[in-house]
C-alpha cells in the first residue's frame, strides 16, 4: 500500500548530494531554522521508505549565478528593478544531518540507523503541525515512546504534536541532565517528577504493564513542591482524592531541615529530615572527601573497634589512640566537624532513615529540601541514602531466602538500622511470606528507584571516583539492583569517565561554552556530531535526548510545569481511570 504523501507536510525540495550521514537539500526560499525536521520519501527498488533529516547549516542560492555578492552589488546600483524575474531563481541550500529511516514491516513502522541513502533527487517535505503528527508518531513510535514524558518533539522553532519520553526499564542505567543555568534544569525536573507520579497513579488503577517509580529528589533552591511560578508538586497532591494521595504519596513527600520554617499547606505532608551518626559508615565520607592513607586506616580501624558508634567515639577523643600521629588525628577530627554542627545528622534522637527505605521500595516520590543544607551536608545525605538503599538491595540480590537475606543485611548494615526495617524488609523482598524459609524477589521485579545528585562534579569528579566511592559501584552495577543515578550538572567535562561510560541516556540542554558542547557530543549515547551549531542557538526548555537503546538523538521542547498542570489536574481529582494527555494541544 502506498504512502500518501501528502501526510508527510508541504513539498520542500530535492535531495542533491550526500552520503549515508550528510545530506545536501536545494529547496525552495522559505523561513527555514536550525534544528527543524525534513522527511525524504524514497522508493528505491520499490522499497518505501522515509527518511528523517535534520537541518544543521543554511545557505542562500542564486541559480545560474556564481557569485551572489555581485548580484548584491549591482542591486545596490539599479536598485529594485533589477529583481524582475529573479526571485524564481532564489533557493535555499539546506545541510544537515540523516537521522535515520522508517519503513513498514508486517503493517508496522519500524525505525532504522541511517544504513542507505534515499533516491537521487528524491522529493523532500517540511512536517506540518496539526497534519503530518499521527503520522511523525507512528514513524518514531519506538525512539519517542515509554512512560516518563520529558517534552514534545522540537522541530526548528515550533513542536509537533509528539511526544517525547524515556522508558522507565532503563533508568536504573542512569540519566545525566547537562545545562548551564538558566538552561530550564529545574523545570524539566518538576517536568520529570510529575511524569514519576502520572506512572504510579496509572499502576495504582490497576495498570499491570506500568512499572511502579520511586525517586528521591534533591531541591536545592525548594522550588518543586511550591513551584517556580504558580505550581508545583504540592498542587498536585493536594488535588488528589484521601485514598488516592495515600496510595500515590503515603504519608508524606517533603523532607526539610526546618519543619517550622514550612507553609503550613506543605508541612501536613512533611517530615523532618535526620540521620544518626550511627547510621553513617566511613565508605559514606570517602565518596565526598578526600582522605589520606593514614587517615583512611585509622578510620577504618575506629569502626572496626567501634561499630557504628565510630563516629562519636573519634569525637569524644582528646589524644589519638597509639599508632596514629597527632596531625592524621586532628585531620579527621577536622572533617568530621561539619558531621557535629549539621542539624541533618544526630548523635541521637529519631531517624527518617527508615521512613525514606519504606517510601523507595512502596514507589514513592520523595522532595527534599536541601536549601539550608551546605554542600557537605547534602552530599553526605545523598550518599547516606544511595548506599544504604544499594546495600539493601545487594543483600537481597544475594539471598535464595529471606533467612539469608537477614544474614546478609546484619553483615552489610549497621546494626540498629537494620533491626528497624527488618520486618518491614521481608514483608517487601519475601516472595510467598515473611518466613526465613520464603524465597526472595529479584530486584527487577520492585520498584525502579531514582537517586538525584545534584551538583555532580563535586562527588563525581575523576579523584573521589578513584576511591571507594558508593557512586563507582552504583554507576556500574545499579541495574543488577534497579536503582539509577539522575545526575544535574552544569558541566559535562569534569565528570568522571567511569560515570558518563555508564550513563544511558542524556538530556542535554544549552550549555555554557564550547568545551562542554564538544564534552557533550563526545560522551553522547548516540553520534551527535556535527551539532555544535544547534547547541549555540538553543533557547531556555530545549534539549537533545539522546539514549544508547535508540538509533536517534531527540529534539525536544520542554514545556513548562504550570501548563502540563494545568492539562492533567483533573486526573488526580479521583478514580477516575483517566490518564493524563499525551500531548500539549
Amino acid at each position: 500500500m502506498k504512502l500518501d504523501k501528502t501526510k508527510l507536510g508541504e513539498h520542500f525540495g530535492k535531495v542533491g548530494t550526500g552520503n549515508q550521514t550528510h545530506l545536501g537539500i536545494m529547496g525552495t526560499n522559505r523561513d527555514i531554522a536550525v534544528g527543524e525536521i525534513f522527511m525524504v520519501y524514497s522508493s528505491r527498488d520499490n522499497n518505501e521508505r522515509i527518511f528523517f533529516f535534520r537541518v544543521l547549516g543554511l545557505e542562500n542560492y542564486l541559480r545560474q549565478v556564481e557569485n551572489l555578492s555581485k548580484v548584491a552589488g549591482t542591486l545596490m546600483v539599479e536598485g529594485d528593478s533589477y529583481l524582475s524575474g529573479i526571485e524564481r531563481n532564489m533557493l535555499l541550500s539546506v545541510e544537515g544531518r540523516l537521522l535515520g529511516y522508517a519503513e513498514q514491516r508486517g503493517g508496522k513502522w519500524v525505525f532504522n540507523s541511517p544504513r542507505r541513502l534515499p533516491d537521487h533527487l528524491a522529493d523532500v517535505y517540511r512536517p506540518i503541525s496539526g497534519k503530518s503528527d499521527p503520522l511523525v508518531r507512528d514513524m518514531l513510535a519506538s525512539q519517542t515512546g515509554g512512560e516518563i514524558y520529558c517534552g514534545d518533539l522540537q522541530v526548528g522553532e515550533s513542536t509537533l504534536q509528539v511526544p517525547v519520553n524515556m522508558d522507565a526499564k532503563y533508568l536504573p542505567m542512569h540519566v545525566g541532565i547537562f545545562g548551564a543555568t538558566g538552561a530550564g534544569k529545574s523545570n524539566l525536573m518538576m517536568v520529570l517528577i510529575k511524569s514519576f507520579i502520572d506512572a504510579n497513579l496509572k499502576a495504582s488503577r490497576g495498570n499491570d504493564d506500568v512499572t511502579k517509580l520511586s525517586a528521591f529528589c534533591i531541591d536545592p533552591h525548594d522550588e518543586f513542591a511550591s513551584g517556580v511560578d504558580d505550581y508545583g508538586i504540592q498542587d498536585i497532591v493536594e488535588n488528589m482524592d484521601e485514598q488516592t494521595r495515600l496510595t500515590v504519596f503515603g504519608d508524606f513527600y517533603y523532607l526539610t531541615t526546618h519543619l517550622a520554617a514550612t507553609s503550613r499547606e506543605i508541612r501536613r505532608y512533611a517530615r523532618e529530615l535526620r540521620i544518626l551518626w550511627s547510621e553513617i559508615k566511613p565508605r559514606d565520607l570517602y565518596s565526598i572527601m578526600d582522605f589520606t592513607n593514614q587517615m583512611g586506616a585509622f578510620i577504618d580501624g575506629q569502626y572496626s573497634n567501634s561499630g557504628e558508634d565510630w563516629i562519636a567515639d573519634i569525637l569524644g577523643m582528646d589524644e589519638p589512640p597509639g599508632g596514629t600521629t597527632k596531625a592524621t588525628f586532628r585531620a579527621v577530627k577536622r572533617r568530621l566537624r561539619f558531621v557535629e554542627r549539621s542539624p541533618v545528622f544526630a548523635k541521637s534522637g529519631s531517624s527518617v532513615l527508615a521512613d525514606i527505605f519504606e517510601a523507595m521500595e512502596t514507589g514513592k516520590i520523595l522532595v527534599v529540601n536541601t536549601s539550608l543544607m551546605g554542600d557537605m551536608e547534602q552530599f553526605l545525605l545523598t550518599t547516606v541514602v544511595t548506599r544504604t538503599l544499594s546495600d539493601l538491595r545487594r543483600a537481597l540480590k544475594s539471598s535464595g531466602n529471606l533467612g539469608d537475606f537477614e544474614k546478609q543485611g546484619e553483615k552489610r548494615l549497621p546494626a540498629s538500622f537494620f533491626s528497624k526495617v527488618k520486618k518491614k524488609a521481608k514483608s517487601f523482598y519475601g516472595v510467598s511470606g515473611t518466613t526465613n524459609e520464603s524465597p526472595v524477589m529479584d530486584p527487577k521485579n520492585l520498584p525502579v528507584i531514582q537517586v538525584t545528585v545534584e551538583e555532580a562534579p563535586s562527588i563525581l569528579n575523576p579523584e573521589l571516583m578513584r576511591g571507594r566511592s558508593v557512586f563507582k559501584d552504583i554507576s556500574r552495577q545499579g541495574r543488577k539492583f534497579n536503582i539509577g543515578l539522575l545526575v544535574i550538572s552544569q558541566q559535562v567535562s569534569v565528570l568522571d569517565n567511569v560515570i558518563l561510560s555508564q550513563m544511558n541516556t542524556e538530556i542535554n540542554l544549552r550549555l555554557g561554552n564550547e568545551r562542554e558542547i564538544a564534552s557533550c557530543i563526545e560522551n553522547a549515547s548516540v553520534n551527535i556530531a556535527g551539532f555544535e551549531n544547534e547547541f549555540r542557538v538553543m533557547s531556555r526548555g530545549e534539549a537533545i535526548l539522546t539514549a544508547s537503546y535508540r538509533e536517534m538523538p531527540i529534539p525536544v521542547k520542554i514545556p513548562l510545569f504550570d501548563d502540563i498542570y494545568r492539562r492533567d489536574k483533573g486526573n488526580y481529582k479521583s478514580n477516575s481511570g483517566n490518564d493524563p494527555e499525551e500531548y500539549i494541544i
